[in-house]
């Protein structure tokens, strides 16, 4: 399938000519690759440009084995996309199709290997009543706004027929090689489709403003599952994830200590991750809710440290007690001077602090050999264990 130039004037004249053709409307999907000012700025622009690239090949893929030999995908404008079926097909019929390709897009990226690419993806018709151009990029722009009643509907049918599961990636202790945590991930057991990562879910209950039910339940989910772990893992600390919608929310860290309260968890076993973006959006309200979660017991991490903005003036004023190295730097370490540089630097500030470092993103040896030599206290990645169901930790931990 050949591409055909990335511009949004050869997208118009694309879909005029097949209306012309066919004699009839024609439907496109549009997908968005949301939260690239992450990888960029975590991983670098190159990185960014690898995660884009990968989608484009992927979408190529994807339109050529559903919809048929001639079908392009074009790149509009930033990390949007759109897929032009060979065809004309009804609006249903593409709608079916998005389903299948979240599936197509849930395995993680070049430039993303945690799995937290969000996509974003609409169907929609251009028919022939109204300016080509003009239907496109209003469909484009509703692809990047707060989404539609459907979004809204998508999650609370996922949390109200317990789609919602929790798979744990294990922490190792940088020395002893030792598993003493786990980080608690959240995973879309979907009725049709199996099991996908979070990223479709996540990006509907932003977009639809239900990001504090969809942690609400996740950490029920968790927390109830722990407290019925076998005696094996009781020595495990348990990092669950909250966002920016969670610290903004005045009762919260009230809510959160009930909770963990009725499922019998001792607070002591829990660390709450948070990204520096999350606290950047009120540091005052954070520093609130941080304050109260530590009081009741919990330890709080930053997660992806070293990709903000206002991270020194953050740290000393916030409660904290780890620091998440992010993984860009875990992937180049064993090659790149400067994020050596920089990791030592994060270690050593963590250390004057009295933090620990915890590193992700660990997939090979010499990454883990030299994290040891700059003072990483623990890990997580994929050499020793991605993400799994809880029951498959005792073995892991025996192992």
């Amino acid at each position: 399938m050949n591409r055909v130039p990335e511009s949004f004037a050869a997208c118009v004249r694309t879909l005029e000519l097949l209306q012309v053709k066919h004699d009839a409307d024609v439907g496109v999907i549009l997908v968005q690759v949301d939260q690239m000012a992450r990888i960029n700025n975590s991983a670098g622009t190159a990185a960014g440009d690898a995660v884009l690239d990968e989608m484009g090949r992927r979408l190529e893929s994807f339109a050529g084995d559903e919809f048929g030999r001639g079908s392009r995908v074009e790149r509009l404008d930033g990390p949007r996309f759109l897929i032009i079926p060979a065809v004309p097909l009804s609006l249903g019929a593409l709608r079916a199709q998005e389903r299948a390709l979240h599936v197509a897009l849930a395995e993680p990226m070049v430039g993303d290997p945690n799995g937290r690419l969000a996509i974003r993806i609409a169907a929609a018709m251009i028919t022939r009543d109204e300016p080509v151009g003009e239907q496109l990029r209003s469909a484009s722009d509703q692809l990047g706004r707060p989404a539609s009643a459907r979004d809204g509907a998508m999650v609370h049918a996922a949390l109200s027929q317990d789609e919602v599961i929790i798979f744990y990636q294990p922490q190792y202790d940088v020395g002893t090689g030792e598993m003493m945590g786990v980080e608690a991930l959240l995973r879309w057991q979907h009725p049709e489709l199996g099991l996908l990562g979070a990223g479709a879910l996540v990006t509907a209950a932003r977009a639809a403003r239900l990001e504090r039910e969809l942690t609400e339940h996740a950490h029920r989910v968790a927390l109830a599952e722990i407290a019925n772990w076998p005696k094996s893992l009781g020595g495990l600390r348990v990092s669950l994830n909250i966002t920016a919608a969670d610290l903004g929310d005045p009762e919260f860290a009230g809510r959160f200590a009930a909770m963990t309260k009725a499922a019998g968890v001792d607070p002591d076993r829990l660390t709450l991750e948070l990204t520096e973006q999350a606290m950047l959006s009120d540091p005052a309200s954070a520093a609130d809710q941080l304050a109260q979660i530590r009081s009741f017991g919990c330890a709080v991490a930053i997660d992806d440290f070293g990709t903000g903005y206002s991270s020194l003036s953050l740290l000393a004023r916030l409660p904290i007690d780890y620091l998440k190295i992010d993984s860009g730097f875990t992937r180049t370490i064993d090659g790149s001077d400067r994020d050596r540089i920089v990791v030592r630097a994060i270690v050593d500030l963590a250390r004057a602090l009295g933090l620990l470092v915890v590193a992700e993103g660990v997939e090979n040896e010499k990454q883990l050999a030299r994290l040891k030599e700059l003072g990483v206290a623990s890990w997580q990645g994929f050499l020793r264990s991605g993400p799994v169901p809880w029951d498959q930790l005792p073995d892991l931990l025996a192992a």
